[in-house]
């Protein structure tokens, strides 16, 4: 399968201000292991997110067609440095935690057959576990720290 997977509060933690590009980001718990173990299946991991999306990034006269109006941004106009800051933060965190996972990244939404995103409500504090997802789609990954029962097969 072709799987898209969100960023924010789907696999790192939002906690801090949307303007905080120093604070470490925090995987939630269960997504690393859940990550190796999609991948382990061989299924292909694409990272999906608006950190990604060009509107946000380089022509603020897209920023307000684009938005969902409960998604907590800043109003349109805002810095274009805090939305580069952000898209950097997030690939140079995937790059260093997560090499080779995604095949790569984009904001649209394409040809996927599942996407796992905290406001799809398939994962998150309201959604899927990452063991959920690990135990439904995935394989056992040996080495990891982070322990995900996964069905036998």
């Amino acid at each position: 399968m072709i799987i898209g997977v969100d960023f924010d509060n789907t696999i790192v933690a939002q906690s801090h201000p949307y303007d905080d590009v120093t604070s470490p980001l925090q995987f939630l718990p269960g997504a690393r292991a859940g990550l190796h173990s999609l991948k382990a299946a061989g299924h292909t991991l694409i990272l999906f997110s608006a950190r990604a999306s060009r509107s946000l990034l380089f022509d603020e006269d897209l920023y307000a067609a684009i938005l969902d109006p409960d998604f907590n941004l800043p109003p349109a106009g805002s810095s274009q440095d805090v939305q580069i800051a952000r898209f950097v933060q997030m690939i140079d965190f995937v790059e260093r935690e997560l090499p080779g996972i995604f095949a790569a990244v984009t904001s649209d939404k394409g040809r996927m057959d599942l996407f796992l995103d905290d406001k799809a409500q398939r994962l998150g504090y309201s959604g899927m576990s990452w063991e959920e997802v690990a135990r439904n789609y995935g394989e056992p990954v040996e080495g990891l720290l982070e322990a995900v029962n996964v069905r036998a097969t």
